[in-house]
């Protein structure tokens, strides 16, 4: 029945005239790379997660990096994460040239389970990067308390988290850095992009310099007149910088930031009343009065006997519908079968083994409709 309908794409961005206006009026003043709507989306995103220093960057994946870089992560070190994220954070440490080190997830939350963080600590361990996943937030005082204990560095992987709380405390403001995604399909979304925020100004403006080629100035301060002195390179550097384009956008995003949330709200409600009565297992809220759900990923566990793969193939195919799937276990993809035993995996990460296998993503974006929720639920059902 929905096979004359269109495709439903997965979690498509919210944009509104306001989005459109913002790109407008960067076009048409004539500068488009890294500049003053750059500096005015860091300073607000700042001031919204009540932070002290912000820089924009291309990526999450670019903040992650950079961030182990100015924190003196190297060859040889340690970083110990989950089990269950999207390759970036994973990459990222290797990329630095460090070693991964995984734990399992708690059933309850996907996120990593602290018991098991200090069990993998070693003399060769730097940091630790939690991630808060989908938006439910990690124990934050179990792992600074750990971080302290064992003089490690933490960077929180706030990807999913643009709104999580943890003790009525912003995620991604409880370690030396925190690191956010603005990608096609995060709660704020800007097609690319990315933000770290820090209590340290030096830690900030080093990754700032590293974003940037390693120059001394902003790109557009360069053609700057009104100096005699010119710009100096004075750091390796890469190419990780945000746009104003990408800035304009996150500008008018942020300012929807409430409006949006109560769609995806309505949205959220509206699958826990009409799948509550299934064999599926339904996300799960922190406690409300003193942690906040981004509520970025609507995730479910389909039962034991479902094929997940086949599942989402069909549903694709036979009703026009597409999920996302969130993730496999890091352990099982083939790039990183030098970095853990993958004769061990199952003893070494159960949980996360098991949810990667039957997890699938309901779209949640504010431009999804309730019509096309129920095309969703609809699809679910005939396969249960």
């Amino acid at each position: 029945i929905f096979m004359n309908r269109p495709k439903l794409k997965f979690s498509p961005p919210s944009y509104t005239k306001k989005e459109e206006k913002a790109v407008l009026e960067c076009i048409n003043n004539s500068w488009t790379g890294s500049g003053p709507k750059v500096k005015e989306f860091e300073k607000k995103f700042c001031e919204y997660k009540n932070s002290d220093y912000s820089a924009g960057f291309f990526s999450c994946t670019s903040a992650l990096f950079l961030s182990l870089k100015v924190l003196g992560i190297k060859e040889g070190d340690e970083v110990i994460t989950t089990s269950m994220t999207f390759c970036s954070t994973v990459n990222s440490i290797i990329n630095c040239g460090a070693v991964p080190v995984l734990c399992d997830i708690d059933k309850l939350t996907k996120n990593i389970l602290t018991e098991e963080i200090t069990k993998k600590i070693s003399p060769k361990t730097k940091a630790i990067i939690p991630v808060h996943f989908a938006g439910y937030p990690c124990k934050m005082d179990e792992i600074m308390e750990i971080a302290r204990d064992n003089n490690l560095f933490v960077i929180e992987d706030c990807a999913h988290a643009i709104e999580s709380k943890f003790n009525n405390q912003h995620c991604g403001t409880f370690g030396d850095i925190g690191c956010f995604s603005f990608y096609a399909t995060k709660n704020i979304a800007i097609g690319e992009g990315g933000m770290a925020i820090s209590k340290n100004k030096n830690l900030i403006s080093k990754m700032s310099t590293l974003a940037l080629h390693g120059l001394s100035k902003d790109a557009w301060k360069r053609f700057d007149t009104s100096s005699k002195k010119s710009y100096d390179v004075i750091d390796i550097g890469y190419k990780m910088n945000m746009t104003d384009i990408q800035a304009s956008i996150g500008l008018a995003q942020l300012s929807r930031i409430e409006e949006m949330r109560n769609k995806r709200i309505e949205i959220w409600n509206y699958y826990n009343e009409n799948l509550k009565n299934t064999s599926l297992t339904l996300p799960s809220l922190p406690n409300a009065k003193t942690d906040f759900h981004a509520l970025h990923l609507y995730t479910i566990c389909l039962p034991e006997d479902i094929n997940r793969d086949e599942f989402v193939w069909k549903a694709s195919n036979d009703f026009g519908i597409t999920f996302g799937v969130h993730y496999n276990a890091i352990p099982t993809f083939s790039a990183y079968k030098n970095y853990f035993p993958t004769n061990s995996i199952e003893t070494l990460y159960p949980n996360a083994l098991d949810y990667g296998k039957r997890t699938i993503s309901l779209s949640l974006s504010a431009s999804v409709e309730l019509e096309e929720c129920q095309r969703i639920v609809e699809c679910i059902k005939s396969f249960l």
